[in-house]
This record gives structure tokens, sequence and C-alpha cells, in this order.
């Protein structure tokens, strides 16, 4: 088993994971934390979209913790998710 197979859940963000992910990303840059990304050439530097952009590049250091029901858990690293989701939807422009 590779370090980025994904045996709990879809092999992708969740559109649940991909909110909370931002949300809480967007509260810390809000509140001081500095950014993964170059913002100097970034128009708007709404706390929101920078959250969006260091998600979708990956550099966001987050292991995502999926349950089951029945008390199963998995750890995945976000890496792996943002992987996995090109290889499955490419450069689809995605609604969240």
């Amino acid at each position: 088993m590779s370090e980025c197979d994904v045996e709990l859940g879809p092999p992708h963000l969740t559109k649940f994971e991909r909110a909370v992910i931002i949300g809480v990303r967007a509260l810390q840059l809000s509140i001081g934390a500095p950014p993964l990304i170059d913002i100097s050439k970034i128009p708007n530097k709404d706390p929101l979209l920078i959250a969006k952009e260091e998600l979708e590049r990956g550099l966001l250091p987050i292991t995502v913790k999926r349950r089951t029901q029945s008390g199963r858990e998995a750890l995945i690293p976000l890496e792996c998710l943002v992987k996995k989701e090109r290889e499955v939807f490419g450069d689809v422009p995605r609604l969240m």
C-alpha cells in the first residue's frame, strides 16, 4: 500500500472538508498568520481567496481525519487528497 492510498471515503476532498479547511486557514490568515504563497501579485488580499489558492497548490501542512460510524479512522495527508483530486478531475473548475 502506497503512502497516498485513501482507504476511507472518496479519494478526493469532500465539499465539507474543502469548506472547513479553507475557512480555518482564512481565519488564521485574518488574525496574522503568514501566507504560504506570494501575495504581492494578488490584487485582492481577501483571506478566503488566499486560503483557497494555498489549498489548490497543495501547500497546507494538514492531515484530514476521516471516521466511520463503526469507529474506524483514517489519517490522510492533504497533499494526497489534492493529488488524487487532480488525477480524477484534472483542471476542471471546482464550485468551491
